[in-house]
């Protein structure tokens, strides 16, 4: 696999840790696209707002492997990006394979795939990363599917959940 920066086993993003993550959080603004390998791990789902969204597309842009399941995954291929996710082993920190995997994986449930979305969730339970950010970020992926399932549980114009009830007006 490569990019059009030069991958090392450090990453070049350079940053380690949860305060690589809050510094991701934090510039959004400017998430040039290796600072996309970080925001799985950092931004839960309802946070991807066009710039988050574009940095991820174009760190996919970017890479490029001579490995078929990679090049599948990496062109948007959601059964491939989750093979590999779930054939990955948990790693007791993170590296610059699993942020590379599991950006893969992000891409294809930003892109609309409820079953990278529930991957995502399932595998971010399992990281080795602070257990209250785990939970929150697992957690905003199943709640992602569920607003993508049904629309109607998010608030309708007159602020309620579900918007009107059967037999009101919603003036």
């Amino acid at each position: 696999m490569t990019t059009g920066n030069k991958m090392t086993n450090q990453s070049s993003h350079g940053h380690r840790g949860r305060e690589a993550g809050m510094d991701v959080a934090a510039n959004s603004g400017s998430c040039e696209w290796p600072r996309a390998l970080l925001l799985w791990r950092t931004v839960p789902a309802h946070g991807f707002d066009f710039m988050r969204r574009a940095a991820v597309t174009e760190c996919m842009r970017r890479t490029s492997s001579t490995i078929d399941v990679w090049r599948k995954a990496v062109g948007g291929d959601a059964a491939s990006a989750m093979g590999m996710a779930l054939r990955m082993e948990i790693p007791s920190e993170i590296t610059a394979r699993t942020d590379f995997v599991m950006t893969v994986l992000l891409n294809s449930a930003l892109r609309g795939s409820a079953g990278a979305s529930l991957v995502l969730s399932y595998l971010l339970r399992r990281m080795p990363i602070d257990r209250v950010l785990r939970s929150r970020l697992a957690t905003s992926w199943l709640a992602h599917n569920f607003r993508n399932a049904w629309p109607e549980l998010d608030r309708g114009r007159n602020g309620r959940l579900g918007g009107a009830r059967q037999g009101e007006d919603s003036k």
